[in-house]
């Protein structure tokens, strides 16, 4: 890494810092520094005014969405939160069949045949949400519909 010696502005001293295109922060982050032309930076922030952003937010929202971290909005993590907990009612209810029917010897086939149907048109809902949550070519557009899309 190149070694670069500029004047400190509060001493006649050099100050030694090294060039890099990310700075360490002490928290683990990495500071990112970007430089736009005027006009980029005047469009930048008009967006960011209607969508009620920051730009450290919005970069952030950018950056993380474009290399293809999984986002999910309050919405969807509700939707999972849910599906998973009928999927979990529906395992409970089984069980305590399978335990009648171990004692009893016989199988309420139409409480069997209700948990089935429960459980296959939940498990639908769970592959289409994950789906859409784990679709990477959707998650790279445009950046301006990725910001939008954050605040919903």
């Amino acid at each position: 890494m190149a070694e670069d010696y500029s004047p400190n502005l509060f001493s006649d001293a050099p100050v030694r810092r090294r060039r890099s295109a990310a700075i360490v922060d002490p928290l683990g982050y990495k500071i990112v520094s970007v430089r736009l032309r005027l006009a980029e930076f005047e469009s930048f922030s008009e967006q960011l005014l209607t969508l009620g952003l920051t730009s450290n937010l919005a970069l952030r929202i950018a950056v993380r969405r474009i290399a293809g971290f999984l986002e999910i909005d309050a919405y969807t993590r509700q939707d999972l939160q849910e599906i998973t907990s009928s999927i979990g009612q529906i395992a409970d209810a089984l069980n305590d069949m399978s335990r009648i029917a171990s004692r009893d010897g016989r199988v309420d086939i139409e409480r069997f045949e209700s948990h089935r149907q429960q459980f296959g048109q939940e498990f639908a809902a769970l592959d289409a949400l994950l789906r859409t949550i784990l679709n990477v070519s959707r998650r790279r557009q445009d950046g301006r519909r990725l910001l939008q899309e954050s605040e919903r």
